[in-house]
C-alpha cells in the first residue's frame, strides 16, 4: 500500500521539479526619430537586454510587454508600425535608416510587434504586446525594434517644430518561465523511491 501511494506521488513530485517564476524586466525607452512626410521610412534600433534576461537557461511559458508610445508632437500625426529582429546592423548610439526600396535582407525574417496605427499629436498610447516573437528575445544580449514611420497629417501649429520622433516609454516585459530542476527527476522516479 505504502509503495502504491509513492508511485501516485511521483507524478506530483516530478512537477515539483521545475518552479514557474514570474519576472518583469526594468523598464526600458527608445527614441526613433521620424524623417518623412507622407511616403514611410524604417529606422532600426537595437535596445540592449537587461541582465537580467540575458542567458538565461529558461522555458518561456507566457510572455507580454506593455509600453507606452509617445508623439511629442504638438502638430503632426505620427502613423507608425513595429517589428521585432533578432538580426540588425544598428548600435545603441546609432540607428539605421531604410526605405521600402532598400530593406535589409533580414526584414523578412522579422515578426511584427505593433500593427500600423496613427499616433495624434501630443499623444501618449498604452500599449500592450501579446507577440510569441518576444520569447526568442529572453535570452538575448540585443535586439532590434524595425520601426516604420511617417508623418500623416500636420495640425495647427509650428510646421518647423523639430525634431520630429515617436518615443516608446517605459517598455516592460512580462514572463513567466519556468526553470527545471534536471537530475532530480531520477532520484524521485519508481525507481529511485
Amino acid at each position: 500500500m505504502r509503495r502504491h501511494l509513492l508511485a501516485l506521488l511521483c507524478p506530483l513530485l516530478l512537477t515539483a521539479c521545475s518552479a514557474d517564476v514570474s519576472v518583469d524586466t526594468p523598464p526600458q525607452s527608445v527614441t526613433i526619430p521620424v524623417t518623412s512626410v507622407a511616403r514611410a521610412i524604417h529606422v532600426e534600433v537595437a535596445v540592449d537586454m537587461p541582465e537580467e534576461t540575458q542567458s538565461l537557461d529558461v522555458n518561456v511559458k507566457e510572455i507580454t510587454a506593455d509600453l507606452t508610445v509617445v508623439n511629442p508632437s504638438k502638430t503632426f500625426t505620427l502613423k507608425s508600425s513595429a517589428r521585432l529582429s533578432l538580426t540588425g546592423t544598428a548600435t545603441p548610439d546609432e540607428p539605421k535608416f531604410y526605405s521600402d526600396s532598400n530593406l535589409p535582407p533580414y526584414y523578412a525574417s522579422s515578426e511584427e510587434l505593433l500593427p500600423q496605427k496613427e499616433f495624434a499629436p501630443n499623444s501618449s498610447t498604452p500599449v500592450l504586446v501579446n507577440s510569441p516573437t518576444l520569447a526568442k528575445a529572453i535570452g538575448k544580449e540585443r535586439i532590434w525594434i524595425i520601426v516604420s514611420n511617417t508623418v500623416t497629417e500636420a495640425g495647427v501649429g509650428n510646421p518647423l517644430e523639430l525634431p520630429l520622433e515617436l518615443r516608446l516609454e517605459n517598455i516592460v516585459l512580462h514572463a513567466v518561465v519556468s526553470k527545471p530542476f534536471e537530475g532530480l527527476e531520477g532520484a524521485l522516479g519508481p525507481s529511485g523511491l
